[in-house]
């Protein structure tokens, strides 16, 4: 399996994957075409469109996400023939509950993988989480399979499924802190989503998810972007201090094992990478 990419998560604009010409000309990071969603037009509608968006979006130069139906709707398999091929940079698997899902949708990506003569592990994996079921085996669906890039916070999905009612804050503060616990120990960046949320509060949720560490967030307007964008790009002092880590590291090269600090030196490593993800992204 090929090392993986850093992928740039500042905001990734989620759209019907049957809407139509995709806007190749959003600043988000990635345009994730939703697939789990039934629409007006149907399943079948979205499918038979997601190679075309894929196909323009991939060609202007933007990552592109598909959503796809959860492991046990009895939707995946077709929705991944319908999605995965050489333009697609990650699947987001929704309703991830148990680490079967994410091994079921390892398999089932592989498989087209082979199909289309692509190099393993080039389709990259974002696990949704959208219950409490999910939230509580999160650590055990990050160690399941080697195809993650990300994990994915659904708080929409969440509220419903513990029937949250009003702000909540205490509830879903706590559930990011359990994320964000799981992704640091697997070494992966986390995001939050929250599709049917207004802007205003999309943009709170957002604002409390940076505070614990999230990566980036899912929007749904273009009008979104560009804040959020700038919320979630790493500060220039954050990235002079990652930078003097690894400088630092490097000149210790050879001494004592003591004299480095392993952990900041993953942290600074991993941030260095989400910037030249963010950086690639913009040169597009």
């Amino acid at each position: 399996m090929p090392e993986p990419r850093a992928l740039a998560l500042r905001t990734s604009l989620l759209l019907d994957a049957s809407a139509g010409a995709p806007p190749i000309d959003t600043a988000a990071d990635a345009v994730a075409l939703d697939l789990a969603l039934p629409t007006a037009d149907g399943r079948d509608a979205a499918r038979k469109a997601v190679a075309a968006a894929t196909h323009k979006l991939a060609h202007a130069g933007r990552d592109v996400h598909a959503r796809v139906s959860a492991a046990r709707s009895g939707e995946l398999d077709a929705d991944l023939l319908a999605s995965v091929g050489t333009q697609l940079t990650a699947v987001m698997l929704a309703g991830t509950e148990i680490p079967q899902d994410v091994r079921d949708a390892d398999v089932g990506i592989r498989r087209h993988e082979m199909r289309l003569s692509i190099e393993p592990g080039t389709v990259r994996l974002i696990a949704e989480i959208d219950s409490a079921a999910g939230l509580s085996a999160v650590a055990a669906i990050l160690q399941a399979v080697d195809r993650h890039s990300a994990v994915a916070l659904n708080t929409d999905g969440l509220r419903s499924d513990l029937r949250l009612a009003g702000a909540a804050t205490l509830a879903l503060d706590h559930a990011m802190w359990e994320l964000a616990l799981a992704a640091a120990d697997a070494r992966l960046p986390w995001t939050v989503t929250a599709p049917n949320a207004t802007p205003d509060e999309r943009a709170r949720l957002a604002a409390r998810a940076y505070e614990f560490g999230a990566s980036g967030v899912t929007v749904v307007a273009e009008a979104e972007v560009r804040g959020l964008n700038a919320l979630f790009t790493p500060a220039a002092e954050a990235i002079a201090d990652a930078r003097a880590t690894i400088d630092a590291a490097e000149r210790a090269r050879g001494r004592a094992r003591e004299d480095i600090d392993r952990r900041a030196l993953r942290r600074a490593r991993t941030l260095l990478a989400r910037v030249e993800a963010i950086e690639r992204r913009e040169q597009k």
